[in-house]
């Protein structure tokens, strides 16, 4: 009996023993396993990438956590620079003697390897390394130089956004190059937005510039690969957090500090990607730039019209392709040329504060250029520019889209090609009119209280125009010009009596689907399109800022401020499908007293009849029982909204949709009387009912359906200069 409690208590300490070991090498190794984070003065060190195998070594062999920490704080270090030489024998206090820890091993030594996608360590031979230390003075690099998705954080010091090194950029680049975009506080959804897309088309090497220290603890929360801008640099921005004014002093200065970008990372021997955050990235560009090596520079283009024909996926002609080129795209192959173009281009506008950054490219870009005779050899459609020093490619602007060629001509469905960018220009609304480019390609990457936290008017659109675009084009311009502003009359009578119904139950209008057949810009159309946009098709799905300014839906005009979504909000795969179910759709009838309900399978679920010509105080009383439904349909909205009781709110409402009233500018003067001794006739005109000037002045209604024609006063006699769209 005594053997066998002997026994029993020395298989006891066995198990106890064998447990305590376990649990200690298990403790010491979970705590860095799962994200825990070693701090020690001030010092932030990640271990994310760490080789788990030797961590776990590390642990049985240390005899203590203290010594176990030391050890792999020294690991997470490497020896990798000349700051902090650790000490690799029995004598070092961050390594215990004898035994196997990470911190012991020899250094890694990184090499290059295009198949493996691996970076190099090793300065490139002409260029100098420019290597910046951590707060604790120790330069850093990745995890033996191979991209990590968190190795960036080891640089983050007290939550705020840390300074650019070679280090720091290495550990995010992959096969030597690194995308980046920048922003302040303003602009933190479209970092969201662009960081979305980024990670949707599988691209996870790129950063962000924090040019204010609010978006820099954000995007260190968030964490997103950032480095500061707010601190240093000869062209530090200081915009702040604030929203910039398109063409202003913070504006161009913020340009500068673009090139300075683009300067800073060439200097650090690296390929760059520099992207302009409100251009989201749609599919794999890196890889399309791989195609095309022997390209210095590859940016995009203001051109309105594709130069090659449908289904060519490749570059625009260098012939062809002769606007200006946009530099909210570019990719900066590293080179001798490539440094030496940046460093003249930042010398040049550094030279006149008022030389835009864009202009200045083209201007060298384009200097000694021949784009017939002077293009690589080994690749036509990339021109020699610069004197014939960098060779440069224009992306395909129906896949690297700006924002007329994208939302306005679809022109990537007109090519049949892939999208792999949409940057937004040629949009009014500023800031807000992006937001809602983005919005309407059911591109902007909104929070689910977006969809949610709201109630929703729409209506049917039960008058549209409908000429074919050869009777349209049969017109003069002038009347060309008349017919699209009718038709937009038409439309927005249903809108108007949206934002009266929204205004009475404290609901959002979705804007519907809007037919237009004059494009918008700030000059003479031809032929209503703009000049050099000759793949646009008419009639176009209008964009929300060429009829209804985003920014005159909640200023100051009025006490209403219409709240709005976009066309395609219901269509969106981010909206729940609860919400569009909770719908009901309201009929008028001239019959009806009282709400009457029927199910109708084909408007998808309830129908409500109601009596015609409801003032506010009716559409309170009777549609209570309708309230928790989240989409008001209004089918007949000419018909539902008879006025207002409440003469305060009508007076605010009216005076919104009077500040909303599309007007339709004047024809242009007519030309000069011909000189004395010209023999060519005088044109005769005859002036239209609505002082416009028109060869027939029965023209502009034609193909127009003309039942109850709503023809808008304003919009016909009105004058305004149209705002400049954001380039």
């Amino acid at each position: 009996m005594r053997i066998q409690q002997f026994l029993v208590l020395g298989a006891l300490a066995l198990v106890f023993l064998l447990y305590t070991t376990y649990h200690q090498q298990h403790r010491l190794s979970h705590a860095l396993h799962f994200d825990r984070i070693v701090r020690d003065d001030h010092r932030i060190i990640a271990h994310n990438r760490m080789d788990w195998h030797a961590v776990w070594t590390a642990a049985r062999a240390s005899g203590s956590e203290e010594e176990f920490t030391a050890a792999m704080r020294g690991s997470a270090y490497g020896g990798a620079d000349n700051t902090i030489k650790l000490q690799r024998n029995a004598d070092s206090p961050s390594c215990p003697p004898q035994r196997e820890c990470p911190a012991c091993a020899p250094a890694i030594t990184a090499t290059t390897s295009a198949t493996a996608g691996t970076l190099s360590t090793a300065p490139r031979p002409d260029i100098p390394i420019n290597t910046a230390a951590g707060a604790d003075g120790a330069a850093r690099t990745g995890s033996s130089g191979v991209t990590g998705s968190h190795s960036w954080r080891s640089f983050v010091v007290n939550g705020q956004a840390p300074q650019i090194s070679k280090a720091l950029a290495q550990s995010v680049a992959k096969n030597g190059a690194v995308i980046v975009t920048w922003a302040n506080f303003a602009l933190w959804d479209f970092v969201k937005t662009w960081i979305f897309h980024a990670k949707d088309v599988g691209l996870d090497n790129y950063m962000v510039g924090a040019m204010d220290a609010q978006i820099g603890r954000e995007l260190v929360a968030a964490d997103v690969p950032c480095f500061a801008m707010y601190q240093s640099g000869s062209n530090h921005s200081g915009v702040g957090s604030d929203h910039l004014q398109w063409g202003g002093e913070a504006f161009h200065k913020m340009g500068r500090q673009k090139i300075t970008l683009a300067q800073m990372f060439l200097g650090l021997g690296m390929d760059l990607l520099l992207v302009d955050v409100d251009a989201v990235l749609l599919g794999d560009v890196m890889e399309y730039f791989g195609r095309y090596p022997q390209a210095d520079i590859l940016v995009t283009s203001d051109q309105l019209a594709s130069t090659i024909d449908p289904g060519d996926p490749g570059l625009e002609l260098p012939d062809k392709a002769q606007s200006p080129m946009n530099i909210g795209l570019m990719f900066f192959r590293y080179s001798d040329r490539t440094v030496n173009f940046v460093d003249s281009w930042l010398n040049a506008i550094n030279a006149d504060p008022k030389y835009w950054d864009q202009n200045a490219f083209n201007d060298l870009a384009r200097q000694g250029w021949d784009p017939v005779s002077k293009v690589h050899p080994n690749q036509k459609r990339v021109f020699m520019g610069a004197n014939g020093t960098l060779g440069v490619g224009v992306l395909p602007v129906a896949s690297f889209s700006g924002g007329h060629t994208f939302y306005v001509q679809r022109l990537y469905e007109v090519q049949r090609v892939k999208p792999y960018a949409v940057h937004c220009t040629f949009q009014y609304g500023a800031n807000p009119g992006k937001r809602n480019r983005l919005r309407e390609a059911m591109l902007f990457d909104d929070p689910p209280s977006y969809y949610m936290d709201d109630s929703f008017v729409s209506v049917e659109l039960r008058k549209v125009p409908s000429a074919t675009w050869p009777e349209h084009s049969a017109k003069n311009s002038s009347a060309m010009k008349r017919y699209h502003f009718r038709g937009l009359d038409m439309q927005l009578g249903a809108v108007w009596q949206a934002m009266r119904v929204a205004a009475v139950t404290n609901r959002s209008v979705i804007i519907p689907k809007l037919a237009c057949y004059c494009d918008k810009y700030w000059t003479e159309l031809d032929q209503c399109r703009v000049p050099g946009a000759t793949q646009t098709r008419i009639p176009f799905l209008c964009p929300m800022d060429h009829v209804l300014d985003p920014i005159f839906m909640d200023d100051g005009a009025s006490d209403f401020k219409v709240r709005w979504r976009e066309h395609s909000f219901l269509e969106n795969p981010r909206c729940p499908d609860w919400v569009k179910r909770s719908r009901v759709t309201f009929y008028s009838s001239a019959t009806a007293t009282r709400p009457v309900e029927r199910w109708v399978v084909q408007e998808g679920g309830l129908v409500v009849l109601l009596p015609t010509n409801l003032t506010d105080g009716d559409i309170r009383e009777m549609l209570k029982p309708y309230y928790a439904f989240k989409v008001w349909h209004i089918k007949e909205p000419e018909k539902f909204f008879g006025g207002f009781d409440d003469k305060k709110l009508a007076a605010a409402v009216e005076s919104r949709i009077e500040h909303l009233q599309p007007v339709m500018p004047p024809d242009p003067a007519p030309p000069p009387p011909p000189l004395a001794n010209s023999t060519a006739p005088v044109p005769v005109q005859t002036a239209g009912h609505d002082g416009t000037v028109d060869a027939s002045t029965n023209t502009a209604t034609t193909g127009v359906a003309t039942t109850n024609e709503v023809t808008g006063t304003n919009a016909q006699t009105g004058s305004s200069t149209a705002a400049l769209p954001e380039r």
